[in-house]
């Protein structure tokens, strides 16, 4: 540490002095702040759930997942109904289908060689 040898260098000096005052000053308001922000129980709660399961949980990232999760969710229910409305209607496309073509085949075929199919069934 040097000596202070004039009046313009103690000036200089005690004005910088004030301003690492003032510094350390909002340091301290800083860190109170924060101190009291930590005490609020629900940053205790997530800061306890955080140590108990390992898992890191902000409360912006908190917010943020749970969002994220929120739309996912609904989502997959929304593709689950329509999977399943579409199925039903394949489903009724198919059977629909099915029926035509038994149906058109029933029609188209030979009403005596169907007679002959079921007698020659009843004999075996």
């Amino acid at each position: 540490m040097t000596g202070i040898n004039n009046l313009t260098e103690l000036r200089s000096e005690i004005s910088r002095l004030r301003q690492v005052a003032r510094d350390q000053e909002l340091q301290l308001k800083k860190d109170v702040t924060d101190i009291g922000e930590s005490l609020k129980p629900q940053n205790i709660l997530l800061s306890t759930i955080s140590s108990l399961f390992g898992i890191t949980l902000d409360k912006k990232e908190f917010l943020k997942d749970g969002i994220a999760y929120s739309i996912s969710l609904l989502l997959q229910r929304f593709i689950l109904k329509t999977e399943k409305k579409m199925e039903h209607k394949i489903y009724e496309w198919v059977d629909t289908l099915f029926v035509r073509i038994k149906d058109f085949m029933n029609r188209h075929s030979d009403p005596s060689a169907r007679r002959r199919e079921r007698e020659e069934d009843q004999q075996v």
